[in-house]
């Protein structure tokens, strides 16, 4: 009886109502798709509930991404997929900048509200995370999941949390793969873009069998996908005469084109209140700090475009490659102090040059399941995954030779008889009127860590155990199923730096002449006695300071000083003997092995450069993750529209993570962030109970009501710290819940909606991270450039000037550079943060017009005691903006010394941040016959972002994203598909619309522009840039049912960074798509 009432819903849900948790389907392939689902509708479960129903009849929006997807658009990876719908943005994934940690994963981020709050799921189970233990949240790295096995991905937004547990504040993504495949499939594909440099390959194989008479099944796969990096530099149209904005400044302005200053404030008078902050675009922006080659200076500073730097003759000078000396041109500057602009300048295109578009990455992935029916009524189904997934961050910061920075990053004296610099340098040197005996060297030195690239490699297995059946009781059957899944992640990176006590000895090059032996001669200057007899005693004694680390000194050779003073006796500071340091005892950790380095060019040896660094060092990271659950569900009773269903369940979960950097990185040896050991876990005891109930039925004919449906669901949650050493566990408890309705007015017309709360756990890193050293820099709420901002510029302006501050002129080092006086440390008193949320929409398939499908959804989301990282700049920016200030809470955070610049600041994550966001998404689709010419389908998926607000701190000002690049008013994709017989084509377009440059609308941004006597700015004053659309074409030909060939070309138009102008160009209004160029990708699949 209740079998027959299943089908009979599903059968006129089918015909006519909301279908958007369905893959989209072509005309010809409904029929046979529809009877296949009606025959296993039983046993169907969709992602966002746990009770057995009929797939279509749900009460909150599922989108689902099939495997055809992926096909059609040529993707190799989920992640892509997923990016590519509006549902999804700011993902970490490995194109764009990149961190050591997770150098080339791919965490999908849902409504862009963190890639920490998507809760991914693997055939509705957890996979344990691949972050490291340093790193905050449990995401899942899609990386890890053979795109060949992929059934489909179901999302359902803002709901999962009282079904699945912590993390699914933005919603839940669960990925299903095939588990029960019959036959082999082989798939090879191979692209790259116009340019020839980014080039991607992958190769998969799919099987399986039925076996026992068909009880089981078999399913294995395997795949190996390897994608090129690609270095922003390595694109011409990117880094050469790469247009950039000034930093803004107050001026006159005149938008009307009347020649006269505008009264902006519209007071009728016009006066400094009706000056605009502007921002100019500049062509060939360079950083004049240094250059890559190294910048001289006879002593003192450098910043060119202000005359810091020059030499008596009024020039200035910098190395080229091969180390000789040339003149460079000082620059125009501009209101960005430390930047310059011009042909031939003496500075850096820094900001390229240290980008990267897309990071190399390689993925070897295997997949396995076993489903056997162990009798009628118990099945016992088992997969396994393993994946080994190389990346790389091709570039980073590798750190700096310049008078803004102090201690060894401060620009270095060197000697004129240095033996690496070259005669004509010396001679340049001198003719420029060098009088002294050393000059000063200003560099970046990502040539001495071969442009600071770190790797890693990510190791992933998992298992899961699943028994699950059915049974007669009470009148009714139950179905139930016990699960135990366990998983493992390792972690390593690599990464090296320059080892300061190393650098400081590889610098001071020495060349082994009748000077250098007469010093060593001299054991001790003030007493005669100990004198060695003669220049050929003093070689013996330097040969013999070595320690037989290095080969024999001889006359001629270029040496490192410091051993001179070794064999002199002199040799102290730094270079005492390491005694219980962690290092080798009674070594000589910053000499043995010294190798003489060159600053000057790009001159320096393989030798020199891997003393100096010390070899790689690594970092290893690990976690763990078992989770056991149980669940039994049925119905409690008939109801007169229908049966009251239920689920009962309880899951315990065990998560541990360890990070063990090598000495190394512990220890302040480099001038990176010194890392410390993490380790810790947490387990987790949960119930939870959910409910499904028809309250009206088609057959009770109750007007403009065909059904309505509630259902409920609650979880309970226990979380208990396991803490490391000085740390005390702490037990948290949390609970959840969801309700649902459904209305369905009539065959057409449908409503939905839901009000869910969930939470997410802190993590690992987030609670126990030792208090360490790190870098810190950002803006400075008093400096001259940030003052007039924030919420109340005001009070901002008398809280600085409260302590001695002159807000005109100040220049603040932290905001254009970074200091080395800040802690970081984890938070053990952190709770889980929480959330509410509620969605409703419509779902209409008019009967008129078959083949339309129409879903409109609202969301609205607020983030409670959100887990936010609380930095400098909103610690600083709280303080000053206070109407409490001094006695703000977050002014004691950071340190000011008698000049007013920060010299400490301390940052720990606290549960402080408010988060609200507001949506809107349509999903409409039409699928005709066009009889002897085809099937046509369309496909609209458009979202509209409503609001995104963040407020940091209860004091700090709330910011929208809304309207931004990152997250514009409306943006989706339009696909038209066309099939006839054996051809498919297949046409997206991929669009956003124009977006704000200054989200708050404080400036205005000008590429062309003139300035009267008056100093009064004209130009093509805006703040938005135009609307952006990425075209792309696939094309796929059958030639049977078991071969096929398919082309992919993506950015169809060749749409590059400066199609919005130069103004969109320099805000970086444009994407990856935009970087990479054309591409084109070939695809051959065979079945057997």
């Amino acid at each position: 009886m209740r079998k027959k009432k299943i089908h009979l819903l599903v059968s006129s849900i089918l015909s006519g109502a909301a279908v958007f948790s369905l893959p989209l389907l072509a005309a010809d392939e409904a029929p046979e798709k529809a009877d296949q689902q009606l025959e296993s509708i039983e046993k169907i479960t969709v992602t966002g509930s746990r009770i057995r129903r009929a797939e279509l009849d749900q009460n909150t929006p599922v989108f689902t991404f099939g495997a055809e997807d992926m096909t059609v658009r040529g993707f190799t990876n989920a992640a892509d997929l997923l990016n590519q719908s509006p549902l999804f943005g700011g993902s970490q994934s490995p194109l764009g900048a990149q961190n050591g940690f997770n150098a080339g994963q791919n965490q999908v981020n849902l409504f862009d509200l963190g890639t920490q709050r998507t809760l991914t799921l693997v055939n509705g189970r957890r996979l344990v995370t691949s972050q490291s233990a340093v790193a905050g949240g449990s995401q899942v790295d899609l990386n890890v999941i053979p795109a060949a096995l992929i059934e489909r991905i179901e999302t359902v937004p803002l709901t999962g949390a009282a079904t699945y547990g912590a993390d699914a504040i933005a919603g839940t993504v669960n990925v299903i793969l095939k588990d029960d495949y019959e036959g082999l499939e082989v798939t090879g594909q191979y692209g790259d873009n116009e340019d020839g440099n980014a080039a991607s390959r992958q190769f998969s194989i799919l099987g399986g069998g039925n076996f026992d008479d068909n009880r089981g099944n078999i399913t294995f796969g395997m795949e190996y996908t390897k994608d090129d990096g690609l270095l922003e530099c390595d694109q011409d149209f990117l880094c050469n005469n790469n247009p950039d904005f000034d930093n803004a400044q107050s001026e006159y302005v005149d938008l009307n084109g009347d020649g006269q200053a505008d009264d902006l404030n519209g007071d009728g008078v016009v006066d400094a209140d009706d000056k605009q902050s502007v921002s100019l675009v500049r062509d060939e922006i360079r950083l004049a700090l240094f250059t890559e080659n190294g910048a001289v200076t006879p002593g003192g500073g450098f910043l060119p475009g202000f005359g810091l730097g020059a030499f008596p003759n009024g020039k200035f000078y910098g190395f080229t490659p091969d180390g000789s000396l040339e003149e460079c041109a000082p620059g125009a500057p501009n209101t960005r102090t430390i930047m310059t602009s011009g042909s031939d300048v003496c500075g850096t295109d820094f900001f390229d040059a240290v980008s990267q578009i897309r990071s190399p990455v390689s993925r070897f992935n295997t997949y396995a399941s076993l489903n056997y029916d162990l009798t009628d009524d118990i099945s016992l189904k088992t997969d396994f995954i393993y994946a080994n997934t190389k990346g790389e961050e091709l570039v980073n910061q590798g750190g700096f030779q310049t008078s803004f920075f102090g201690g060894t990053s401060a620009a270095i004296s060197l000697r004129t008889d240095n033996p690496f610099l070259s005669t004509q340098a010396r001679q340049t040197l001198r003719s420029a009127g060098l009088e002294g005996k050393t000059f000063g060297v200003h560099r970046f030195n990502n040539d001495l860590l071969r442009n600071g690239a770190n790797s890693n490699e990510t190791q992933v297995w998992r298992v899961s155990n699943v028994l699950e059946g059915a049974f007669d009781a009470l009148d009714r059957e139950f179905y139930w199923d016990v699960s135990v899944v366990h998983g493992r992640s390792d972690i390593q990176v690599e990464t090296s730096g320059i080892v300061d006590g190393r650098f400081l000895n590889a610098v001071d090059a020495r060349r082994v002449d009748d000077a250098l032996l007469e010093q060593v001669r001299l054991q001790n200057p003030d007493d005669a006695t100990d004198d060695l007899p003669d220049l050929d005693a003093a070689l013996a004694a330097l040969q013999g300071s070595n320690g037989g680390f290095t080969a024999n000194f001889d006359r001629g050779d270029t040496i490192c000083g410091a051993y001179a003073d070794l064999a002199a006796g002199t040799l102290t500071g730094f270079n005492d003997r390491a005694r219980g340091s962690g290092l080798v005892d009674e070594d000589l950790p910053f000499l043995d092995g010294c190798v003489p380095l060159s600053l000057f060019g790009k001159t320096a040896s393989d030798e020199a450069l891997d003393f100096i660094t010390g070899g790689t060092q690594i970092a290893a990271s690990d976690n763990s993750q078992t989770v056991f659950s149980a669940n039994i569900g049925s119905y409690i009773a008939e109801l007169p529209a229908g049966y009251l269903d239920f689920v009962v369940g309880m899951e315990r979960r065990v998560e541990k993570g360890n990070y063990d950097p090598s000495v190394g990185l512990r220890v302040p040896i480099t001038r990176s962030s010194i890392s410390r050991p993490v380790k810790g876990g947490f387990d987790t005891e949960e119930y939870y109970f959910e409910m499904v109930a028809p309250i009206i039925s088609e057959d009770m004919d109750i007007p403009f009501v065909q059904s309505f449906e509630v259902s409920g669901a609650y979880r309970y949650q226990e979380f208990n710290t396991q803490a490391p050493s000085g740390f005390e566990d702490k037990t948290t408890d949390a609970d959840v819940y969801q309700a649902s309705m459904k209305w369905q007015v009539y065959n057409d017309l449908a409503f939905r909606g839901t009000y869910a709360t969930a939470f997410r756990n802190p993590s690992i890193n987030e609670l126990f991270l030792p208090a360490s050293q790190t870098f810190i820099s950002g803006a400075d709420p008093c400096d001259s450039r940030s003052v007039g901002l924030g919420p109340n510029p005001s009070v901002r302006k008398a809280n600085c000037e409260a302590i001695g501050i002159d807000t005109d002129t100040f220049v603040s080092s932290i905001q254009d550079g970074t200091i080395s006086g800040g802690i970081a440390s984890g938070n053990p008193e952190l709770e889980p943060e929480t959330n509410k949320s509620h969605s409703f929409g419509l779902m209409y398939t008019p009967e008129f017009l078959e083949g339309f499908r129409l879903a409109v959804d609202y969301y609205n989301l607020e983030i409670e005691d959100s887990i936010s990282d609380v930095d400098f700049p909103t610690q600083a920016a709280t303080c000053f903006d206070s109407n409490d200030f001094p006695n703000e809470a977050a002014c004691s955070s950071f340190v000011r010394d008698a000049d007013n610049q920060v010299v400490s600041a301390k940052e720990q994550p606290a549960n402080v941040a408010l988060s609200t966001f507001e949506s809107v998404t349509i999903r409409a689709f039409y699928d005709f016959d066009l009889a002897e010419f085809g099937n046509l389908s369309v496909d609209a998926f458009t979202q509209h972002n409503i609001s995104n607000e963040f407020q940091a701190t209860a004091a700090s000002e709330v910011t929208e994203d809304v309207g931004d690049f990152a997250d514009p008013d409306w943006l989706g994709t339009l696909d038209l598909t066309w099939t006839k017989e054996a051809w498919l084509v297949s046409h997206r377009v991929r669009w956003q619309s124009s977006v704000k440059i200054d989200s708050l609308e404080q400036r205005l941004y000008a590429s062309d522009y003139t300035q009267n006597d008056d100093g009064i700015y004209t130009g093509n004053f805006t703040n938005e840039s135009d609307a952006r659309f990425i075209n792309d074409l696939s094309v796929r030909y059958s030639f049977d049912d078991s071969a096929s060939v398919q082309v992919n070309i993506s950015n169809l138009l060749d749409r590059r960074p400066d199609e919005n102008g130069r103004i969109a160009f320099a805000a970086g209004h444009f994407g990856v798509d935009e970087r990479l160029g054309r591409r084109f990708s070939v695809r051959f699949n065979k079945k057997f």
